[in-house]
């Protein structure tokens, strides 16, 4: 499956592609990622409007796409051969909040039997929209605090010395609660934090950000206070 952009299991080299027609005449120039290794770059969605597109499996007489993430979820059922989605992110010119979606297609033969599936992840964060609130205060306590889901970037090119990492791991604990270990495969890409409506409630809240076989180990301590206004009386 992939997006706007090329399927990420292929490196392309060059920063344009130029199709040309018959009578020789080029088209207009198409941006490619040539960044290979950068799975942030092919997992951020960056419009409103995503273009899916796959190969159909030929044993398959129906699928079904679902899309979901930490605060809402689509399903569509396909019915007869379809190699395309269009799927609309938000309806306002930018997303109300960041998320992280796990993208999973089934293929069915007749009947309810799988002959087939696809997976991928896509994260809206507010930066691929332009609408990031820069905090210059470095003292603000806002730094500390987080409200609600969060999506949680990482990457290993940011440290020199974890240039040969293979893997990721994200712990995430509550002070006297639960641990949470995320291990991912590539060192690259973006973590979903579900906060509202889960196991978490409010708190504080420790998170380890390493990469397996370096010396590289990244900490914050972050907390999350009850929703509402307090009134303290004296």
């Amino acid at each position: 499956m992939s997006t706007r952009k090329a399927n990420r299991k292929f490196c392309l080299f060059g920063m344009t592609a130029l199709a040309f027609a018959a009578s020789g005449a080029a088209s207009d120039p198409v941006l490619v990622d040539t960044a290979c290794g950068d799975d942030r770059h092919w997992m951020t969605v960056f419009t409103n409007e995503v273009s899916l597109r796959w190969e159909w499996n030929t044993d398959a007489s129906k699928a079904t796409l679902e899309i979901a993430g930490m605060n809402s979820a689509v399903t569509t059922n396909f019915l007869s051969e379809t190699e395309s989605f269009l799927w609309r992110v938000s309806d306002a010119p930018a997303p109300a909040a960041e998320d992280l979606y796990d993208v999973t297609l089934t293929f069915y033969a007749d009947g309810e039997t799988v002959v087939g599936a696809m997976t991928s992840r896509l994260a809206v964060v507010e930066g691929a929209f332009g609408a990031t609130a820069v905090n210059a205060d470095t003292a603000s306590p806002a730094w500390g605090r987080v409200k609600g889901n969060a999506v949680i970037p990482y990457d290993a090119a940011w440290y020199a010395e974890a240039t040969n990492a293979v893997n990721t791991r994200l712990v995430i604990s509550k002070e006297s609660g639960p641990v949470q270990t995320n291990a991912f495969d590539g060192v690259s890409g973006f973590a979903g934090w579900k906060l509202r409506n889960s196991v978490w409630g409010y708190g504080t809240f420790g998170l380890s950000l390493a990469f397996p076989g370096t010396a590289v180990e990244r900490t914050v301590e972050l907390t999350r206070l009850m929703d509402g206004t307090a009134v303290r009386l004296r």
